[in-house]
């Protein structure tokens, strides 16, 4: 009885594995859907443009002269950042083109705050009627607002997601992992948009919202976009992707990085389970189906893993269970001490900041206040 029950526990286990990493982006891509055709505006609406900044002086001229080189008129642009203590010549930057551009403005906290805490306030001071949120790093291209802007012609449409692309050369398998993982989730989220009317979730680098319909970030979030996502897929609203709507981030070559920013999205992640696990009691409704299937099984993944490995032990099938969940991950890991990593090796590092995640997520979350990444710069064309 104990084998055949073991048996169940290992089939689903690795099922679900599987299903977030195999059939479900299979079943999008096949899908697909089409396209919906937006009526253009009759007239431009205000954007107001926000990010939070802690010492990005690295590349802040370079960011801001993105915004500004867009073909939306100036006339209709706010541009607000949020420096969280900043140390370096952020707040300097900012004032500078304030000086010239008066529409571009400075807000400093006066204690580090963490990036939640800080788009709350920028939301509040911003007086366009499309909030646009990024990060210091995304670089827009001369279309960007406007087709960020444009499905919100449409009375039904609260929200539009943005197409991140890496800039810069592929160096290293880190790298081409991430560049492939990034595609297939922009197909994922564009077949999504197109078949359900929402896409799981919005990258926070790059999103444009009606100010209406933005809802105030809890205390200490990390993944704030995910956490918009699901309030207006709640609300019945539509969340459009626009893969014209491009933004360009620097591509990522330390996979030692990498891990560190998934350690942070897997803390936001179960911080955003937990605010929406309801939607998970109705697995045949298209937002509960996609929740499932897209992100929470993949968030569960490493402790899917580890219980295929413990529910085998009672099974025949452990030598090939704990070879592949066990034995091939600790390779792996000792593989990256040695040499450069691979495409497997970045997999179980990923995984394994996801489970790391998870215990800092389960010991309280006190702070959202982060470091920012370490990145290789853009290359100017």
């Amino acid at each position: 009885m104990a084998g055949i029950i073991a048996t169940y526990i290992l089939a689903i286990s690795v099922f679900g594995i599987l299903a977030t990493y195999l059939f479900y982006p299979l079943l999008q891509l096949i899908r697909g859907g089409r396209a919906a055709v937006h009526s253009p505006h009759k007239e431009l609406p205000k954007v107001s443009v926000l990010f939070a900044a802690y010492n990005e002086a690295s590349i802040l001229e370079e960011k801001l002269a993105s915004i500004l080189n867009s073909d939306y008129p100036h006339a209709q642009l706010e541009i607000i950042v949020g420096s969280d203590q900043s140390t370096d010549e952020t707040d300097a930057i900012v004032e500078r083109f304030g000086t010239q551009f008066p529409f571009v403005q400075l807000f400093r906290t006066p204690e580090r705050s963490g990036k939640s805490a800080i788009m709350n306030i920028l939301a509040s001071k911003a007086t366009g009627d499309i909030l646009v949120c990024t990060d210091a790093n995304i670089l827009f291209q001369k279309s960007t607002l406007k087709e960020l802007v444009a499905p919100l012609s449409e009375q039904n449409v609260a929200a539009v997601a943005g197409a991140l692309h890496y800039a810069g050369a592929v160096t290293n398998s880190t790298s081409k992992s991430e560049s492939n993982y990034l595609s297939l989730e922009n197909k994922i989220r564009k077949a999504e948009s197109n078949t359900y009317g929402f896409c799981l979730g919005m990258e926070g680098g790059l999103y444009a919202i009606r100010k209406e319909a933005w809802t105030p970030i809890p205390p200490n979030t990390f993944m704030e976009d995910f956490f918009q996502t699901m309030r207006i897929a709640l609300s019945g609203k539509r969340i459009v992707f626009n893969e014209r709507a491009i933004g360009l981030e620097d591509v990522s070559t330390s996979i030692q990085e990498e891990y560190k920013r998934k350690i942070r999205i897997s803390i936001g992640n179960f911080q955003n389970l937990k605010r929406f696990r309801k939607v998970l009691r109705t697995p045949w409704k298209p937002l509960g189906f996609a929740f499932l299937f897209h992100k929470v099984l993949r968030w569960l993944t490493p402790v899917l893993a580890i219980v295929a490995c413990i529910a085998s032990l009672w099974t025949p099938y452990w030598p090939i269970t704990c070879s592949v969940f066990i034995l091939l991950p600790v390779t792996q890991f000792l593989w990256i001490k040695v040499f450069p990593p691979n495409a497997l090796a970045y997999f179980c590092m990923m995984n394994l900041g996801l489970l790391v995640g998870l215990i800092k997520y389960s010991k309280g979350v006190r702070s959202s206040v982060w470091q920012p990444t370490k990145r290789k710069q853009y290359e100017s064309k």
